[in-house]
């Protein structure tokens, strides 16, 4: 096995080179490419679907809604880093017979390797910094359930621009050090040698995280009592968003953890440090799949409207026309039903013909009253 030594002193435009490692396990490292690019294939598509389903909504369903506005922001960069790593980091790990073939154009600085890690790091601390915004807003729906729509309309898009500055704090040093690209097994991937030692990627990532889990553990305890307090029919509205709100906002929290290693422990602790890479690649990887995947699984309407599926099954001889009721950010979503035809309708006094308007909490799909009108 060749050894990848960095040099003490090199000018920031010098060659690295490196002799690729052989590849004894090739079909277990081709196994693990396709599974890794399988599911964050999958989660780039779901996000994208997402995405475009609160694009292409009417009304105020989602566009209008600052929740879905905020996961967009957020999953875009999901987006990028999924493909991102499918078609640049995890395929020169894993398709080895390309490292030789690949990596001398990299063997000097190169755009690409610069735009690659610089921007894989700022989406991930877009994600961090998304989940302040997103638990804050999921609070805010909670306890200010009469003032949540008017406050968001005013701070959005202030709180859009921040969200996409934020995370020029945790690049800044990538920005003007040297990117390389180092042996990883057989493979290889990117890495940097900082202009400005202290400020490791490492580092920056910890205080971004850090006040991000200072934050999301007080909006949290906030949500979870406001939730306690509130009546079980309206409960049930939000409790899906904050759950996968929360267990995202978890993930980041552990990818925090491991970054205390990374910043403080690696240099006297070497011996994990393999295991811990293995973590925070799983860890890395639930952060840009579970969003999706759990928002589709937690919201029976979002899911319906992602992939077209029906709300209600209609008879030949009725008619179905199904109204969304949002002016409250914790009203129920209530479809309303009109069944009946000409030979069935009821009648009142003056022979008029009653109309039956069912109400259908969307949430739980159960019957909540009858009325005739």
């Amino acid at each position: 096995m060749s050894k990848f030594t960095l040099p003490a002193n090199f000018s920031y435009d010098d060659p690295l080179p490196f002799t690729c490692n052989e590849n004894p396990n090739l079909p277990v490292s081709l196994a693990m490419y396709g599974i890794q690019a399988s599911y964050l294939i999958l989660g780039a598509a779901l996000n994208f679907l997402i995405v475009l389903t609160i694009f292409k909504s009417k009304g105020s369903t989602y566009r209008h809604n600052s929740f879905y506005i905020l996961y967009t922001a957020d999953a875009v960069m999901g987006i990028y880093i999924n493909l991102a790593e499918v078609f640049f980091g995890r395929l020169f790990i894993y398709i080895t017979p390309l490292c030789p073939i690949i990596s001398p154009y990299f063997f000097s600085p190169s755009v690409v390797t610069k735009f690659y890690y610089a921007a894989v790091h700022y989406s991930l601390g877009f994600k961090t910094f998304s989940q302040i915004f997103m638990s804050f807003n999921r609070m805010t729906c909670v306890i200010l359930p009469m003032k949540h729509q008017k406050l968001w309309r005013k701070i959005l898009t202030p709180v859009l621009v921040t969200l996409f500055i934020l995370p020029l704090g945790v690049i800044w040093n990538i920005l003007i050090s040297r990117v390389y690209i180092n042996p990883n097994g057989a493979g290889f991937s990117v890495n940097y040698k900082d202009t400005i030692p202290w400020a490791s990627i490492s580092l920056l990532h910890l205080i971004h995280c850090t006040i991000c889990f200072v934050l999301v553990i007080i909006f949290f305890i906030v949500t979870i009592f406001g939730l306690a307090t509130l009546k079980q029919r309206i409960k049930s509205a939000e409790r899906s968003l904050t759950i996968v709100t929360m267990i995202m906002a978890v993930q980041t929290m552990i990818f925090a953890f491991i970054q205390i290693y990374f910043a403080f422990l690696a240099v006297y602790t070497p011996s994990i440090r393999g295991i811990l890479l293995m973590t925070v690649s799983f860890v890395f990887d639930s952060m840009n799949v579970f969003g999706p995947i759990g928002l589709i699984v937690m919201s029976q309407q979002l899911r319906k409207d992602v992939f077209h599926l029906k709300s209600v099954e209609t008879q030949p001889s009725s008619r179905s026309i199904s109204t969304v009721s949002h002016h409250q950010p914790l009203s129920r979503a209530i479809s309303t039903t009109w069944t009946g035809n000409n030979s069935t309708s009821k009648t009142g006094k003056h022979g008029h013909a009653k109309v039956h308007l069912v109400a259908i909490d969307m949430f739980t799909g159960k019957k909540l009253e009858d009325i005739y009108i």
